[in-house]
């Protein structure tokens, strides 16, 4: 393999994995994307991330280029260390970002998700104001958390803000019927 055709190779893999890298940088940060992060609408899913991803072998391109061009034109190294080393580079970027992946899997919070039978019977306080139909919303405590939660008065009357509130009965998916404390 003579020179021109090897530092041609080393180039291709560069541009390439630093394009595909700039690619998929970008349509992560502007929410676009199809595959390894899941396929629900773009939520993340590190269950389905393979070892060899798109983005190891991106990984993998970018690192293989760049460490060959290095090796041959910095560092003047032979053809058969400089292919070892950028194999090497390489191998280690798919490493690494398996090891990335697996490490995010371990990341997973349930956030504010949280299922409105916890709070029944609890104390809360009115957030805003509750009229006599319709709804107002309190904040309740369940475990560390503070969530906010709409609510509905339990006996058809005005809650004021602030109030401190007995959680009653859950009315539906999203709202607590409430009454105002010593009052059932």
């Amino acid at each position: 393999m003579n020179t021109l055709d090897q530092d041609g190779l080393f180039w291709l893999a560069a541009i390439a994995g630093s394009g595909l890298f700039a690619l998929q940088f970008l349509l992560s940060l502007f929410g676009s994307g199809d595959g390894d992060e899941g396929g629900d609408g773009g939520a993340f899913d590190a269950a389905r991330v393979k070892w060899l991803s798109k983005q190891a072998v991106t990984g993998f391109l970018m690192m293989f280029g760049w460490t060959a061009l290095a090796c041959s034109k910095e560092f003047g190294l032979a053809l058969p260390w400089t292919i070892a080393l950028a194999l090497l580079a390489g191998a280690a970027a798919i490493f690494v970002s398996g090891l990335l992946f697996k490490g995010a899997k371990k990341l997973h919070s349930p956030g504010s998700i949280f299922d409105l039978d916890q709070s029944i019977g609890k104390e809360a306080t009115v957030y805003q104001r509750i009229p006599k139909t319709g709804t107002g919303k309190v904040t309740v405590l369940i475990g560390k958390v503070i969530h906010e939660v709409d609510a509905a008065s339990l006996n058809g009357e005005e809650i004021e803000s602030f109030s401190q509130v007995l959680i009653s009965k859950k009315i539906d998916e999203k709202t607590l019927a409430v009454s105002p404390v010593g009052k059932s």
